[in-house]
């Protein structure tokens, strides 16, 4: 039992954010057949499944199908878009049956050349919070600013943010964040700022870190790319440690492959077996958890 398994459903975005690397691979938007096919699959063998890896899924064309599949399967989702599409989805999002957690990754509007102004971009993600609260709906909202690395971005970025939430919530919030204590700071009900720092994605390219270390891959958890790849983690965005597709094998078939088995004995013992893993600074995160 994983306790997500990332099932893209597009690798598409309608941003590039200067923190997020281009996706090389072919573009690629799950039909919902397809969707249904790996949901069934997946379904089985995880507590939450996630709709992203890359891409933004709120500009998948039948989205609203595909929350439909979701409802219908039962799957607990969890959500993580950009919020540029938020108006578009309101209504489907807020009666999801399904949906456990949306994140809003906030820090992206000043990762971009900007088309909109900030209130423009801000106030529609904080009028469906709002709307969530009052109804008081289940699932989690965290709006997240992950620039913590940077004391002069914390101040141009993180203060407006918090002020706008303040302001329409009618809340006083503390500017101190310690990441090491906390990462979330609850503004109102299940809405929560959401702090942490940058990471670079791993990539052939770098230079080995390590060879010692484990990681969640394969152990908590697993995901499909939209054409089908099956990856040890969320951050092998071009499929470099493909252990398989759903087109010609069973998830149960992905995960017995030898491939997939010497990765996990090895994050199980200390090891990174696979180059990629070895210039993961993600890794780094886990050296006192796992």
């Amino acid at each position: 039992m994983f306790e997500r398994i990332y099932l893209e459903i597009s690798n598409i975005c309608n941003l590039q954010c200067s923190f997020c690397p281009e996706v090389v691979r072919d573009k690629k938007v799950i039909t919902p057949d397809d969707f249904r096919k790996f949901a069934n699959q997946v379904k089985p063998l995880t507590k939450q499944v996630c709709l992203h890896l890359m891409g933004e899924p709120l500009g998948h064309p039948q989205f609203k199908d595909i929350v439909s599949i979701c409802d219908e399967l039962g799957l607990r989702v969890f959500l993580t878009t950009n919020g540029t599409l938020i108006k578009r989805h309101i209504d489907t999002i807020l009666s999801w049956k399904g949906l456990d957690q949306i994140n809003f990754s906030v820090h992206s509007y000043f990762a971009n050349t900007q088309r909109q102004t900030f209130d423009q971009y801000l106030n529609p993600i904080l009028d469906f919070c709002k709307t969530s609260v009052e109804q008081n709906k289940s699932y989690y909202i965290n709006l997240r600013l992950w620039n913590l690395e940077n004391p002069q971005l914390q101040k141009s970025q993180n203060l407006p943010v918090m002020q706008a939430v303040e302001n329409i919530f009618n809340v006083q919030l503390n500017n101190n964040i310690d990441v090491k204590m906390n990462k979330s700071k609850k503004v109102i009900g299940k809405l929560y700022l959401h702090f942490d720092t940058e990471f670079e994605w791993p990539t052939l390219k770098r230079d080995i870190l390590s060879t010692q270390g484990t990681c969640y891959g394969l152990r908590k958890q697993l995901a499909v790319h939209a054409n089908g790849d099956v990856v040890p983690c969320c951050l092998d965005k071009e499929a470099v440690l493909k252990l398989g597709s759903l087109h010609d094998q069973s998830i149960t078939e992905v995960l017995k492959s030898d491939k997939a088995m010497q990765i996990k004995t090895g994050f199980e013992q200390g090891r990174l077996v696979e180059e990629l893993c070895q210039k993961c600074q993600y890794v780094e995160r886990f050296q006192h958890k796992v």
